[in-house]
């Protein structure tokens, strides 16, 4: 007899919301110091094309601004952006778990495996393959950072100091005024290029590493083994699609300079020369070691918390049905 899906909405919702919520506030810092080095970069780099004075390397960069920002707001400056990061984050994990997990039951329902959970790794969510844990990962991905996307744009031109917005509604109010609602949406393209591979990608390794590490381990408590899957999948993922989170920033920050997704891929990556110019090969990892100090521990902090609720939800659920 063919196992009818579990389908708990509400848990999926419930625990996406949670542990959305749990891990950008712990690492909102590093996302304001991504942004903020990605900025730096870019006016260091038209800076030197105007004269030929001896800048400070990037770590220093990163060191000295960290403190003008404590200096400045106090070291509760590091957690700018917390707001609308929240108001993107919670609705935005919440939105992409539910979607994430409805489409995976939807292909375990075609599949033929009809395993419920990874052996050994304490999961209960279900197996599929590769193949559809990458598409799964990219749809789910596309569509929760199409709703979320204005409070994405909030959130990085809050986070810079190109502008000084002293609230989110002053952002948010300044961004239709000057731009209209499209402004809300500016660096989608780039965003999703970026954002759908890396979730496809990081469902993908996720997976994997949870079946490998439950095959070869004993004894090993299921949230070690889901926070190192994530922390493999984080770092794996961050990596390959870096590039195009520097030009997501880039549209974001400068929307008169790069208008659109075509001609910001055209211009970064179709004409090197004049990129490479104005920022050097490294241009295409602006941030990365915020991202890679963030990224990876923001997802095992993320999809640990998911898994355990869900789980504790799937056993509360079974023990009320067997009463």
């Amino acid at each position: 007899m063919k196992q009818k899906p579990d389908k708990d909405p509400i848990a999926h919702l419930t625990a996406g919301a949670i542990s959305g919520l749990s891990s950008c506030v712990l690492l909102q810092p590093f996302d304001l110091l991504k942004t903020r080095l990605q900025q730096e970069r870019q006016f260091r780099n038209q800076l030197q094309n105007l004269s030929s004075a001896k800048l400070s390397p990037m770590n220093s960069v990163l060191v000295s601004t960290v403190k003008n920002i404590i200096a400045k707001d106090s070291i509760t400056g590091l957690w700018r952006g917390t707001v609308p990061t929240i108001f993107r984050n919670v609705p935005g994990s919440a939105l992409y778990f539910l979607t994430l997990s409805e489409i995976r039951q939807l292909f375990k329902q075609y599949s033929r495996l009809h395993t419920t959970a990874l052996s050994g790794s304490g999961s209960s969510l279900p197996v599929i393959s590769s193949r559809d844990n990458l598409i799964a990962g990219m749809t789910a991905r596309g569509i929760a950072g199409l709703i979320v996307m204005p409070a994405t744009v909030i959130k990085v031109r809050y986070e810079s100091s190109f502008y000084s917005y002293k609230s989110v509604w002053s952002a948010a109010t300044s961004i239709l005024k000057t731009e209209g609602f499209k402004g809300f949406f500016y660096g989608y393209g780039a965003t999703v290029l970026r954002d759908a591979p890396q979730a496809g990608l990081y469902v993908l390794f996720y997976e994997r590493a949870k079946l490998w590490i439950g095959a070869n381990s004993y004894a090993i408590a299921s949230p070690i083994i889901h926070s190192s899957s994530a922390l493999f999948a984080g770092i794996s993922a961050t990596i390959l699609t870096q590039p195009f989170d520097m030009v997501k920033t880039r549209m974001q920050l400068k929307p008169l300079d790069y208008r659109n997704m075509l001609q910001a891929a055209r211009k970064v990556f179709l004409i090197p020369s004049d990129y490479f110019q104005e920022e050097g090969f490294l241009g295409f990892f602006d941030g990365i070691t915020m991202r890679l100090a963030r990224k990876p521990v923001q997802s095992a902090v993320a999809w640990t918390i998911y898994e355990e609720i869900v789980t504790q939800f799937h056993k509360y659920r079974n023990t009320m049905a067997q009463n």
